[in-house]
């Protein structure tokens, strides 16, 4: 429930989920289908059958994975209802907004060639309609969750992890490529990289252990205009850590954004900064 304006509205959700799974030889098939049901305010109840299958196919060196599906999402009462500020703009609320739904389906795989080495791989797709999406007003000076008519995003997601030193290091290596659509408008939609890269590595030697991650995101595509005169970055962060154990004393130092750099994901609103973090933890 939530009370605004003098006015209280209620929205029960309410969903069911049924799922099977059957093998052939080494294939192993999954299909299963939700039904979710939403009243708002006490109104008539909306159904919806989102139905998905899925199939994993064992192979010497890994495995095929393929797996199409149905989604949905009821908006929030927040999205609904709320009137408020972000970002020093106000957010006001939309009761004619509408769930949102679409398909999605994935292939991938996943590849061993060694023992020391996993590598892999996936092609992701969505068609949705009726994303909802935050939509700036520009004359009226408002934010508004408004129904975008078609959304695609399409993406390819890859991943590569060694050992190449036995039993010290481990390295890992992940990137994905995304192509976020609103069709309709044919544009960008709002506040998604099309670019995400990630590298980590461990080192393990006797009782000490250290490792650092490092994620890069591409600027965003499209920003709102009401922000237009800002400074556009991509994020570059670097986390370090390190521990050490013995007996029944063990430490733990985290430095989150190690450069302190600055930078941000949402208009106006600063991630975390440099942080150091020491855990020293005694056992008995």
């Amino acid at each position: 429930d939530t009370t605004g304006g003098g006015h209280t509205h209620s929205q029960g959700e309410y969903a069911a989920y049924a799922e099977t799974e059957q093998t052939a030889g080494a294939v192993r098939i999954t299909l299963g289908a939700r039904g979710d049901f939403l009243a708002v305010d006490g109104g008539g109840i909306t159904a919806f059958i989102s139905p998905r299958a899925g199939i994993v196919w064992p192979t010497r060196t890994g495995s095929w994975r393929a797996s199409v599906g149905r989604a949905y999402r009821a908006p929030s009462l927040a999205e609904r209802f709320v009137t408020t500020y972000a970002l020093g703009v106000r957010v006001v609320p939309n009761p004619a907004l509408r769930p949102e739904d679409g398909w999605s389906a994935e292939v991938g795989r996943i590849w061993t060639p060694r023992a020391w080495l996993r590598l892999h791989g996936a092609v992701f797709f969505t068609e949705a309609h009726r994303l909802i999406e935050p939509v700036l007003n520009s004359s009226a000076l408002v934010i508004q969750f408004q129904n975008v008519q078609r959304a695609r995003l399409l993406g390819l997601d890859l991943a590569v992890s060694a050992v190449p030193l036995p039993t010290h290091l481990t390295t890992t290596l992940a990137y994905q490529l995304l192509e976020a659509r609103d069709v309709a408008q044919d544009s960008a939609l709002l506040f998604r990289p099309r670019h995400l890269l990630t590298l980590g590595a461990d080192y393990a030697w006797r009782a000490f252990d250290v490792g650092a991650d490092f994620r890069y995101a591409s600027r965003f595509e499209r920003h709102e205009p009401i922000f237009s005169g800002d400074r556009e970055v991509a994020a570059k962060v670097l986390d370090l850590r390190a521990s050490w154990a013995i007996g029944p004393v063990s430490a733990q130092l985290k430095v989150a954004n190690a450069f302190n750099y600055i930078y941000n994901l949402a208009p106006r609103v600063l991630e975390p900064v440099r942080t150091a973090t020491l855990v020293l933890t005694y056992t008995y």
